[in-house]
């Protein structure tokens, strides 16, 4: 299909491989990790927005700053207890000098002389990060915008395709369910040999979800957290921009959190050109983003099958298009009787922006042996009767809404078809999500969660965010020679 904008696909077979070995120099120790949360800017501001200690009760021992960078640390570490173990005196002596830089002087004067330990870690984030942590991820969220601009994302200047967008411009989004801290699922359980009466420690956050779509469920017991997170070409200068519980256990709900998230952000990134998710959506997400002015890169649904669209006639010939396989296709005739559908080529994707909406069109190009027939047919946006609906040119009555006629555009016809080249080059960038899940379970003690009750948790979340961040701001900044590499003394080459 040569006349096709957004290409032929190629088999499975003949598509080169794009996995490829980290360097040495992508890699990133341990040591150096640590060094990049504890010169985390955000950090140091978002302990100046938390409660001052109370005048009354146990006095607080250690600012308020310690306990977020613990927050951090243990998702480099992998778990509370390795955190606080890894603070010996030289690694202390290495807090005391971040908070000195950061803080000042006289927050690093009122550090004891030893880091704080697990109990007291434990008694803060019960007492002061969890009842703020709704404050602290409106400030992280903000902070995380901001270096994903000035980390080059999101330009708004850059030239727009809608056909080929850049890595740069989308946005990549998945949900995962970490396993719970504990198997049980109840307080008490009876042994049936002996009679006695076992207690066991109980996550009340958690409950049952299913991954892996709906086709292969997968059974997972925890809590669900969606990521929304983008990137340029290097491993380690990825930004997470929102972390989100998902309350529900239905795809749908996932969908819903990621479509809330994607809006607000889209909003605050003037470059953003589009959002790619896996087949948790379906039209209706993918309407409510494309009505945003976004692109919606995802996978069809299974259960989506060939629906008849329209009977064309251009004078002595007619077209009978379907809808297939996310975009047109024309039902043609064999000589044994059946008939097969054969996408027609689109040679323009077009994006008008209205006042309070997008609009976005296919511009065909019909084969016919009497000539190719130039056709616009509007895409990824199913239309209410609220919406502006053009008129019969025939007899100048208001055409039906798809919603009147019972047909839903956003759930038949995409953007960019999945069938295509141009899909097959920007999904794969949806394994970017895949990339931040195994980062999280690898911050996780034995691939479980490792805080009890979702404020908590949420806390833990936070902290990895922040871990991530921290990193993907030292690289960039190291990279771009702005920066002394971390262990060398001296600027990148």
């Amino acid at each position: 299909m040569p006349d096709d904008i957004f290409g032929d696909p190629v088999p499975q077979e003949l598509r080169p491989s794009r996995k490829r070995q980290l360097s040495d120099k992508e890699q990133r120790t341990q040591p150096q990790r640590i060094a990049d949360c504890l010169d985390e800017p955000l950090i140091y501001e978002m302990a100046e927005h938390l409660p001052a200690p109370a005048s009354r009760g146990c006095p607080r021992q250690y600012p308020a700053v310690v306990y977020l960078l613990l927050a951090a640390l243990m998702t480099v570490t992998g778990s509370k207890r390795s955190a606080v173990g890894t603070l010996d005196d030289k690694q202390w002596r290495a807090v005391r000098a971040s908070i000195r830089r950061n803080a000042g002087r006289t927050a690093a004067a009122l550090l004891p002389l030893t880091a704080p330990s697990r109990f007291q870690y434990q008694y803060a984030e019960l007492k002061l990060l969890a009842p703020s942590i709704d404050l602290l991820q409106d400030l992280f969220e903000q902070h995380a915008v901001q270096q994903a601009l000035r980390q080059g994302l999101f330009p708004e200047n850059a030239t727009r395709n809608w056909v080929r967008p850049e890595r740069r411009q989308l946005l990549v989004g998945d949900a995962t369910v970490p396993k719970a801290p504990s198997k049980a699922e109840h307080s008490f359980t009876v042994d049936t040999t002996t009679g006695e009466m076992r207690r066991h420690r109980v996550d009340p956050a958690a409950r049952l979800y299913y991954e892996n779509g709906e086709k292969e469920k997968r059974p997972a017991r925890g809590t669900k957290w969606f990521f929304a997170s983008a990137r340029d070409d290097g491993y380690w200068r990825r930004v997470i921009l929102a972390v989100r519980h998902v309350a529900g256990g239905d795809y749908e709900d996932e969908a819903a959190v990621a479509v809330r998230s994607f809006s607000h952000l889209s909003s605050l990134l003037p470059g953003c050109m589009g959002v790619i998710y896996d087949g948790a959506f379906r039209g209706v997400h993918r309407d409510a983003l494309a009505r945003r002015g976004l692109l919606v890169i995802n996978r069809q649904h299974g259960s989506v099958k060939p629906r008849a669209y329209e009977l064309l006639r251009f004078g002595r010939c007619r077209h009978d298009l379907w809808c297939d396989q996310g975009r047109i296709a024309e039902r043609v005739l064999l000589d044994d009787g059946t008939s097969t559908l054969i996408p027609v080529p689109i040679s323009r994707l077009e994006h008008r922006q209205g006042r309070t909406k997008s609009r976005w069109y296919h511009l065909l190009l019909i084969p016919c042996r009497h000539g190719a027939h130039a056709y616009r047919v509007q895409v990824a946006i199913t239309t209410t009767p609220n919406d502006r609906i053009g008129t019969d040119p025939a007899t100048g009555r208001r055409l039906k809404s798809d919603a009147e006629r019972d047909f839903h555009r956003a759930e038949h016809l995409q953007q960019i078809p999945e069938s295509t080249l141009t899909h097959q080059q920007l999904y794969p960038y949806r394994s970017d999500s895949e990339s931040v899940h195994n980062q999280l379970d690898q911050s996780m003690w034995n691939n479980r969660m490792i805080s009890y009750g979702l404020e908590r948790q949420k806390v833990f979340l936070l902290g990895f965010a922040l871990a991530q961040n921290a990193t993907s701001r030292r690289v960039s900044l190291e990279r771009s020679g702005a920066l002394q590499v971390v262990g060398t003394g001296r600027k990148p080459a």
